[in-house]
């Protein structure tokens, strides 16, 4: 039977980019659900928020229904990831008043649906990449590359504000380049690093294994 997919996430550039590694990990095709999103410039907090009213849709559930949910919220250099990084220099101090975003929807998971997994009524993966969404993009599309940048663009206050001299091309800046040097749009950018080596790039992104792992748990039936 074909899963219904939700994908919690920002837009439907996102959605593709998290469908189509999702097809490529468990094998299956889903039917996507699209009710759920996070719209643009929503903050955590509304993310969470969202993804708890969703989840709390199927809590009450005993038997394994054929749903799979993706929860995707960029991490944003948020503490306490359980693959996150050390930074070179001391972060922004917005940045370290935030709450560990992986932790809190494993918490919020674990309290609605109870802590055996394998007990519950659907299937859940979450995509929380260190740092953006960008971060997986253009490390699939290029595993040896350099260490990435943090923040989403070089002239945004957090980066002038972290770097000592002229903040280099940061994420969404080397998207945008990877973009133009490949004759591809965006959409076709993210269509491409999704279909690229998987494994290759989770052996040097810790947070994509993660993501991965998730989905290999999912049920075939």
């Amino acid at each position: 039977m074909q899963k219904h997919l939700y994908i919690l996430c920002e837009g439907e550039l996102d959605e593709m980019f998290y469908e189509r590694i999702a097809e490529r990990v468990t094998g299956q095709s889903f039917h996507s659900d699209q009710e759920f999103r996070v719209r643009r410039g929503s903050s955590y907090d509304t993310a969470i928020a969202s993804a708890r009213l969703l989840i709390n849709r199927f809590k009450g559930w005993s038997e394994k229904q054929p749903i799979a949910v993706i929860i995707a919220v960029d991490n944003d250099r948020a503490p306490g990831h359980p693959a996150g990084c050390v930074y070179p220099r001391p972060l922004p101090k917005a940045d370290l008043k935030k709450e560990p975003r992986y932790t809190k929807l494993v918490e919020m998971l674990t309290a609605t649906l109870g802590k055996d997994r394998s007990q519950w009524p659907i299937e859940v993966a979450l995509a929380v990449p260190v740092e953006m969404i960008e971060s997986w993009v253009l490390t699939l599309l290029q595993p040896d590359r350099e260490e990435l940048p943090l923040f989403s663009e070089a002239n945004s206050h957090l980066a002038r504000q972290y770097y000592p001299n002229t903040p280099p091309p940061q994420l969404k800046d080397l998207r945008d380049e990877a973009a133009k040097s490949r004759g591809l749009n965006r959409d076709e950018l993210f269509w491409q690093a999704a279909s690229e080596d998987l494994e290759a790039a989770a052996k040097v992104s810790p947070s994509l294994r993660l993501f991965l792992d998730d989905l290999k748990a999912w049920s075939q039936e």
